[in-house]
């Protein structure tokens, strides 16, 4: 419960990494229940809370769990049962896909970078990522 009010309120906040150099992805474990039904979903709501109220998802996250979520739904923000209101598993598996994505291209322009060449006339020079010679690289 503890992590995943954490990953809530990073979520509002539009952060999509924690942790030292941003690699552990936000909300990656809890994506995986994006979409199956863990919790029974009977009630009915008869609340004037729905997912509109919220500036985002994880605002919206976050008032679901403060409120009996994931294992109760008073207000039906949760009807699917995944444990995740107002479409906050879309929004965590885009943040971890974005997320993987920028720092897949970083970790490669990181190497490009790191490898310094020495011309034919003593020149240095690193590649760019796209090929090109890039001598104020060294």
């Amino acid at each position: 419960m503890e992590v995943a009010l954490i990953e809530a309120e990073l979520g509002s906040r539009g952060e999509t990494t924690s942790g030292t150099g941003g690699y552990t992805f936000l909300g990656e474990n809890t994506a995986a229940a994006y979409g199956k039904k863990i919790y029974s979903r009977e009630e009915t709501s008869n609340s004037d809370v729905n997912c509109d109220d919220f500036p985002s998802s994880g605002s919206a996250q976050k008032y679901f769990l403060r409120h009996g979520g994931p294992q109760r739904d008073p207000n039906g923000l949760d009807r699917d049962g995944d444990g995740l209101a107002c479409e906050w598993g879309t929004y965590l598996r885009e943040a971890v896909r974005k997320a993987k994505s920028l720092q897949a291209s970083r970790s490669i322009s990181r190497r490009a970078r790191s490898t310094c060449y020495t011309g034919p006339r003593g020149g240095t020079y690193t590649l760019t990522a796209s090929g090109n010679k890039n001598y104020d690289g060294c």
